[in-house]
């Protein structure tokens, strides 16, 4: 442990040698970086990057990652700060919990002043050669999906209605997961169709693009409300949050690789529509849902945890299709490219139109 915490680095340009020698002196004691050379962001937003370090030594990690708030002392506003904090929570609290396969956390902090930032380095998962799925356009092959599922399915398992979710457990309504439940309900799935996203994303090229129904605020909302207490009887399970091909990889032998968590308790149909409708064209979602669902509650019964009948399942997981509607027809272009988004939008409609969704929660 290092005996103090340095501020949190508010640039890039504040990464500096004698700023990563403090922090990862727990990992390698006595070992000094003697220089480090940042490179451009990594993905779509500018908050990640790898850097290349200059040790003393030899024989000492070339590269780590790092991840955070990065904008100065303006915040983004209340949704990215809590997506930011969420995420070190999920690396911090969640994910060492439970058998998932992710870049190792090598050091977190936080500061709530003068606007609140979060500052995170990883393990650089390069070294492992992993395949990584460009956004929007690269959908996943059955067997991919099929990996990614089981994987899925044993992190579940190990969390399936856990005790750790209820208060006073490690994962309680006081703990930091517990703040990533209530905050994303709060500060977005349930204000998200009165908001000003809805407005302007109905009018763009993706919204223009859909059914007038599916444009629906009004409706939207009502089906919201309706689907959270018609999933309330499912088994809750620990889900990665931000389930799309943007925070997906996988290793050379095809071990599946999570990272970006916004990690949360919730009915396990939330985390189950996120991946499986943006991840696959439209086409093989037709032909392989039912499939790819039975596969996944087989997995979880391997797992351990006590699957609900497939017709059950069924059922949760058409009606779920709502949410990831929700997300891909309003989220921000600042967040992903507009043309992922326009992808994932048409995916969603596409599935909420074959369910017919709104039927199911009686709209």
């Amino acid at each position: 442990m290092i005996a103090f915490h340095p501020p949190v680095p508010r640039a890039f340009t504040d990464v500096t040698p004698q700023w990563l020698t403090q922090v990862l002196a727990p990992h390698h004691p006595g070992a000094t970086v003697t220089a480090a050379q940042v490179d451009p962001h990594m993905g779509h937003k500018p908050n990640k990057a790898r850097i290349h370090l200059t040790w003393d030594r030899d024989g000492l990690p070339p590269t780590v990652i790092v991840k955070g708030t990065l904008n100065g002392t303006t915040s983004r506003g209340a949704i990215i700060d809590f997506s930011n904090m969420a995420e070190l929570v999920s690396y911090r609290d969640i994910v060492p919990q439970l058998e998932i396969n992710a870049p190792r956390l090598l050091y977190q902090h936080w500061e709530a002043a003068p606007s609140e930032a979060v500052i995170m380095l990883f393990e650089d998962m390069a070294e492992r050669h992993p395949t990584y799925f460009p956004n929007g356009f690269a959908t996943l092959s059955y067997g991919q999906a099929a990996r990614i599922l089981k994987a899925m399915a044993r992190f579940q398992a190990q969390s399936w209605n856990s005790p750790h979710f209820l208060a006073g457990g490690i994962w309680g309504p006081d703990t930091g997961a517990g703040e990533n439940a209530r905050l994303i309900r709060e500060l977005y799935f349930d204000v998200l169709p009165d908001s000003e996203h809805w407005a302007t994303s109905i009018v763009s090229p993706r919204g223009a693009a859909l059914p007038r129904l599916l444009r629906d605020a009004a409706r939207m909302k009502t089906g919201w409300r309706r689907l959270v207490d018609l999933l309330d009887g499912y088994g809750k399970v620990i889900v990665h949050g931000d389930e799309h091909l943007g925070n997906l990889g996988m290793e050379p032998d095809g071990t599946p690789i999570f990272y970006d968590f916004l990690a949360r308790a919730e009915p396990w149909p939330l985390g189950l529509v996120r991946f499986l409708i943006p991840t696959l064209d439209i086409l093989d979602r037709r032909a392989w849902e039912r499939s790819l669902l039975a596969g996944y509650l087989e997995d979880l019964r391997s797992f351990g945890a006590p699957a609900p009948s497939f017709e059950e399942a069924w059922l949760g997981y058409r009606a779920a299709a709502i949410c990831p509607l929700m997300i891909w027809l309003n989220n921000s272009s600042s967040w992903q490219p507009e043309a992922t988004n326009t992808a994932n939008a048409a995916r969603a409609a596409a599935a909420v139109m074959d369910h017919e969704s709104f039927a199911l929660l009686g709209l």
